[in-house]
């Protein structure tokens, strides 16, 4: 039998070590703070919405002893906070592993839809316990699953990956399986598992099912088992290229969502390239905010595309939720989010200081955010001299004002304006957008391997062990004392 790991659960270990060079980090945990300590001042729905984030920055950058981590995350499952089911699961998971979280939710069903909890779940050491209770799930829940534990541990090691994926075989996962086996490093992972499989058409299946998965870990996709034309053989390697660079850039992506909207590949595979060629410089930090890899797509689609005010208009009707602006009620379009990219790049070097000119309007910007400009401009000014007091009672003016700010790298600042907003739903959202952007440029826990595919914005609470051992014998994954 194979070697398998054996995850030590260590302690908390999960809490890091003080972030060097952080001059954001007094800022992260005033913002989150505030959002614990003023949330349940909001309408309750409006709360509920609200102190996930908050938690998991204030548990790590505050180095908050376990057991007030933990006192605080049940906290705000109790009160059905999004996402605290999740936060509170990774961090019992860290301690007392499966049954521990199935004690306090009560209901093993609901951890398959939890990525941070699996993540713990397995990382310290029940993946054996976890795999024989989705096993006996109904098939639809089993498949909800999997997808989620190959999210969950999409940025562990090979070997895990295949221990993990030979314990879902012998529990009757093959989707997980698979999954587990497509997104190794190694392409003889899945060469193996392909030629050994007894069962041609269901494999024909799985390989449908995962043949993009490889694009998360920078592979080729999986081969085909029948053979293709030519033709359709390289479009879809020219799709998958785009789909590598995709899954590398931070947080969120809207280049599969335009292909997918128009057919256009061959446009996408040139944004997709440039995409890359900008990570690979440095242009874009896969730890960093999504902001100048969408701009990096933005500019090659425009220049790729025959029709430009057409992909325009599709990026118009595609929309974006986020916790990013908060003022905009039920999301705005990726149209609309490049226009506010735009803004804040083009006043980027007046705001530090670079320049004392305004710049002149961009000609990139769409017509619906022309109108924008001027107030832009003018908040831009009114930093230079104004209290930050002269924007907390009016939220339009308080979100363009904390754009700035972050975009000038001031965070002080910016902790200051937004804890004077005078709304409090204003200010709770603002605090949780810029609390988590500051986050990416000092230790970016929020930080996921493949997230901008693969999470879409959904948080992710990681909590691991401090070590990993591994042990020849075999019996399965199991959780060490």
């Amino acid at each position: 039998m194979r070697p398998l790991l054996l995850l030590a659960a260590m302690t908390l270990a999960a809490l890091p070590a003080r972030a060097q060079d952080c001059p954001a980090e007094p800022a992260i945990l005033a913002l989150s703070d505030m959002v614990l300590a003023e949330r349940a001042a909001l309408p309750r729905l409006k709360a509920r919405g609200a102190g996930a984030e908050a938690a998991y920055l204030k548990i790590r950058y505050g180095r908050l002893p376990a057991d007030r981590a933990l006192d605080l995350a049940r906290g705000l499952r109790a009160d059905g906070v999004r996402e605290a089911a999740d936060l509170a699961g990774a961090l019992e998971a860290t301690h007392g592993g499966l049954d521990a979280v199935a004690a306090s939710t009560g209901n093993l069903a609901e951890i398959g839809t939890l990525v941070s909890t699996l993540r713990a779940v397995l990382l310290y050491g029940d993946g054996e316990k976890l795999l024989a209770a989705l096993a006996a799930l109904p098939a639809e829940r089993r498949e909800t699953a999997s997808p989620r534990i190959v999210a969950a541990v999409i940025d562990r090691p090979d070997a895990e990956k295949a221990a993990l994926a030979e314990a879902a075989g012998r529990h009757g996962l093959p989707l997980l399986q698979a999954g587990l086996i497509a997104t190794q490093e190694s392409a003889d992972a899945w060469t193996a598992f392909a030629e050994t499989h007894p069962d041609r058409d269901r494999l024909a299946d799985l390989t449908r099912l995962w043949s993009w998965a490889p694009a998360l870990v920078g592979r080729p996709a999986l081969p085909a088992v029948a053979a293709v034309e030519p033709d359709v053989a390289l479009l879809r390697e020219s799709l998958h290229a785009a789909q590598i660079a995709a899954a590398r850039q931070p947080e969120r992506d809207f280049l599969m969502t335009y292909v997918n909207q128009t057919g256009d590949t061959a446009a996408a595979a040139k944004a997709g390239a440039a995409l890359a060629a900008a990570i690979g410089d440095g242009t874009v930090r896969s730890r960093g905010t999504f902001d100048a890899a969408w701009l990096v797509v933005y500019r090659a689609l425009h220049g790729a595309v025959d029709n430009v005010p057409a992909m325009d208009g599709t990026l118009d009707i595609v929309t974006f939720t986020s916790a990013r602006y908060p003022q905009a009620s039920g999301g705005i379009s990726v149209r609309a989010v490049i226009d506010r990219l735009l803004a804040v790049e083009a006043l980027s070097p007046y705001l530090r200081g670079e320049t004392g000119t305004l710049p002149a309007m961009p000609a990139e910007l769409g017509a619906p955010f022309r109108a924008e400009w001027p107030l832009w401009t003018e908040v831009a000014q009114a930093l230079k001299g104004a209290p930050l007091a002269a924007f907390a009672k009016d939220p339009a003016r308080a979100a363009v004002a904390a754009e700035l700010l972050h975009a000038a790298g001031e965070s002080g600042r910016l902790a200051d304006l937004v804890l004077s907003v005078t709304d409090t739903e204003t200010k709770i959202a603002l605090a949780t957008d810029f609390s988590m952007r500051l986050d990416r440029g000092c230790a970016s826990h929020f930080h996921h391997r493949g997230e901008a595919v693969l999470l879409a914005g959904q948080p992710i609470f990681r909590f691991d062990p401090a070590k990993v051992m591994t042990s020849t014998r075999g019996g399965g994954l199991k959780r060490c004392a």
